[in-house]
């Protein structure tokens, strides 16, 4: 009964991380797709102008204009090529899997962070819950790995396998 017990209790921990990681990836993409697409609707806006423009520019405008490029770049919104960056998110649903675990494991891989102020607050309390789960998981996983290891060795031992 005890063994039924722990593989239900593993099973409803996994369950519910992943459930974790799910829910954490679709707030983030709906806190966070709006204002990316916003961004990069005004660094288009900012491209078309500077073409229009380009050989009546003041040297103000010009570093205007490198700050604001410089700004999109560091937000993840590259003005390159033509519309079809509007259809491919940063933060579609994948992305911001993939963001939610790295923020639950502490890894913070990317550059890939929430810019918007709710998504910034969630992240804080995302975290702050997600991390301690992690940790619970992981310990988990060392264990049933451990167990995995030991009956491996033993399995390999009654074979005559010797250290």
């Amino acid at each position: 009964k005890a063994m039924c017990s722990g593989k239900l209790q593993t099973a409803l921990l996994v369950a519910s991380y992943f459930v974790y990681l799910l829910v954490g990836a679709a707030v983030f993409q709906a806190l966070e797709r709006t204002a990316e697409k916003q961004e990069k609707m005004a660094a288009a806006q900012m491209k078309e102008a500077f073409l229009q423009n380009f050989t009546q520019l003041t040297v103000a405008e010009m570093e205007q204009f490198m700050k604001n490029l410089i700004e999109a770049i560091q937000n993840g919104v590259y003005p390159v090529g033509n519309e079809s960056q509007f259809e491919e998110s940063n933060w579609d649903f994948s992305n911001s899997f993939f963001f939610a675990g790295t923020v639950v494991s502490t890894i913070g891989y990317g550059t890939l962070h929430p810019k918007t102020a709710g998504g910034q607050i969630f992240c804080v309390f995302f975290a702050l819950f997600g991390i301690p789960l992690n940790i619970v998981f992981l310990h988990r996983v060392g264990k049933m790995l451990s167990l995995l290891c030991k009956k491996l060795g033993k399995f390999l031992y009654e074979k005559g396998m010797r250290k």
